[in-house]
């Protein structure tokens, strides 16, 4: 997974902020200036990754994925920001950031969940350290608080929950989150009533969020034609639910390329097929998982295994956990009610 320059740009206005000059940090990082400047650039999750722990060393503040969420302006994630603080509704707003995740990362982390009348907004935390982790939970889940109370000053989330255990600086939680945070929970998300979707904020501007959307919309194209050979097969497995989503010869073939060029070019991005595929499944066997419907033996059966076993074994390898232990994200959401 990569992630836009603009995660950057903002860890670097915060690291600044906090009395670290900016030459001195890209200096300690090994990262070029220059890059900055690159609009459409990317950096890999492991990357990005290594420049929050320098940040946290640097600064000595272990709470600045909070910290940072509190300082963001709308310049600070630019367009996708727009759209969120122009949207008519909370819901139109998260569907924004569905819709155009690709302006901050290539990969969707959040996923929006709607249960009789619970809504919970999920937050898939990114592989890393555990500081890292705790990192991109603080600086996100804090970004989801600010934006339910730019639509309803006076929204009251049910909980906003935590995978990780509480830190040294609990405190900082609860200034935050007004005592509404809780830890050791199976997933991290925000859980709110269904009905706070839909609420009109005051400052709505119809016509500005439509252009808004078409300028997003030709920036989401124009990375398109940017896109790496990892993105493009990603995008391809991603729209098969066959067999053939393990062969890299079929997938080479709807590439324009031979297996062995796509091979070469893959490496040259540091990436291999094998491993986009596992991803890919992983994300296959999330989405089919979220059916309430399907049992998880028919879920397994659906991805091609003989064996219900062999299907646990391999989701705890693609994704760290059970398959019931994902699911019961959903009966977490339910128990909030």
């Amino acid at each position: 997974m990569a992630v836009s320059i603009l995660m950057v740009r903002g860890l670097v206005q915060r690291v600044e902020e906090a009395g670290v000059a900016r030459a001195n940090f890209l200096a300690a990082a090994g990262f070029d200036a220059e890059r900055l400047g690159q609009s459409d650039g990317r950096i890999s999750c492991e990357e990005y990754g290594a420049l929050q722990e320098l940040a946290l060393d640097l600064t000595g503040d272990e709470a600045l994925g909070l910290h940072m969420a509190e300082a963001a302006t709308a310049t600070t994630y630019n367009l996708l920001a727009h759209l969120v603080a122009h949207a008519t509704t909370l819901r139109e707003a998260i569907e924004s950031l569905l819709r155009f995740h690709r302006l901050l990362m290539d990969t969707p982390l959040w996923q929006l969940l709607e249960q009789d009348r619970i809504a919970t907004l999920l937050y898939e935390v990114p592989p890393g350290s555990a500081r890292c982790r705790r990192f991109n939970a603080e600086l996100t889940l804090a970004g989801f608080f600010r934006m339910v109370r730019h639509f309803d000053r006076e929204a009251r989330p049910r909980s906003v929950a935590f995978e990780h255990a509480a830190p040294s600086y609990r405190a900082e939680y609860r200034r935050i989150f007004e005592g509404l945070e809780t830890f050791e929970e199976p997933c991290t998300g925000i859980v709110l009533d269904r009905e706070l979707l839909d609420c009109v904020q005051l400052h709505k501007d119809v016509e500005f969020h439509a252009a808004l959307r078409a300028q997003a919309e030709r920036r989401i194209s124009q990375l398109a034609r940017n896109t790496t050979y990892a993105e493009r097969v990603r995008e391809y497995l991603l729209e098969r639910a066959t067999p053939d989503r393990r062969d890299m010869n079929a997938a080479a073939r709807a590439l324009g390329l031979s297996a062995r060029s796509l091979r070469r070019r893959l490496r040259q991005e540091g990436s291999s097929y094998s491993t986009i595929a596992e991803q890919v499944l992983a994300t296959l066997a999330k989405r089919l998982l979220s059916d309430e419907e399907r049992s998880i033996e028919a879920t397994a059966y659906t991805m091609g295994f003989a064996d219900p076993s062999a299907f646990y074994r391999a989701f705890k390898r693609w994704t760290g956990t059970t398959p019931k232990a994902y699911r019961s994200r959903r009966d977490w959401g339910a128990l909030e009610r």
